[in-house]
């Protein structure tokens, strides 16, 4: 039986490069193109290793890595983040929950250092270090244009979480891909336990009609108004408002704010 690999992220070439190298050393790679396809592809695991962005659309890689640890709670196998990002966030690796960090580099020079980090990790298998170990590309140094995207999404990321209200976002298969605090204290749960889960799962039976009848219309219609009903979450009533939500006017999901959850 092939080994199993699994390869995460939104590059399509960087994927097929990846995923190339590690089918010329006899694994089978599962490819996945975001953070929430990555999440399902999960279904097929465990892998032997698994190779992850961390700069991602829906669902990013910190998030994708501590869903993957709890889903393969006591199956050990290595996670390893390969980015273009890592020199910039050397500061903050240790929230990261990978094994270790590659930065991506000119793909000459990257291949040659995948198959030495491939082949060591071969040649001891068993439990990863508890020390991450970092693997730099050679020449490669922080970058102010890629220090200045983190900032900004740090700093989209602080604004959600310092709304006044719980704020689930949910993708257009109607699957949630991100909630701040507030509404995971809500829920009672956790960001792992809901992400790509579909919102009728974890919204409360007795209004699921009605939050389906709104998705449905401004799933249509996504010029339409913002609708508002109220909703119980484990005894607590709360106004629900359901937001369209479009991206270069493309209908992109939906946003569900749930106000009084700071209450």
């Amino acid at each position: 039986m092939p080994k199993k690999a699994m390869v995460v992220d939104s590059d399509f070439f960087f994927v097929e490069f990846l995923s190339g190298l590690l089918e010329k050393r006899g694994y089978a790679v599962r490819k996945a193109y975001d953070g929430k396809q990555g999440i399902a592809g999960l279904d097929e695991g465990p892998f032997d290793i698994l190779f992850a962005d961390l700069v991602m659309p829906k669902v990013n890689g910190r998030r994708f890595f501590e869903f993957a640890r709890r889903k393969f709670n006591g199956q050990r196998f290595p996670l390893v983040a390969i980015s273009g990002t890592v020199i910039e966030q050397m500061d903050d690796l240790e929230a990261i929950g990978a094994d270790y960090f590659i930065a991506k580099g000119p793909f000459e020079k990257l291949e040659v250092h995948l198959n030495e980090f491939i082949t060591a990790l071969e040649n001891r298998p068993g439990r990863p270090p508890a020390e991450k170990k970092i693997i730099q590309t050679g020449g490669v140094f922080p970058r102010r244009d890629a220090m200045e995207l983190l900032r900004v999404l740090n700093f989209f990321q602080a604004i959600i979480e310092s709304l006044g209200v719980g704020v689930i976002i949910i993708d257009t298969d109607t699957r949630i891909i991100d909630a701040n605090d507030a509404a995971l204290n809500v829920m009672q749960t956790s960001i792992v336990e809901i992400l790509n889960r579909p919102i009728m799962e974890v919204f409360p039976p007795n209004r699921s009609g009605e939050l389906i009848a709104v998705l449905k219309s401004t799933g249509r219609d996504p010029e339409t108004h913002p609708s508002a009903f109220f909703v119980g979450f484990n005894g607590r009533m709360l106004r629900t408002v359901v937001t369209p939500l479009r991206l270069q006017n493309t209908h992109s999901g939906w946003v569900l704010a749930l106000e009084g959850a700071h209450g």
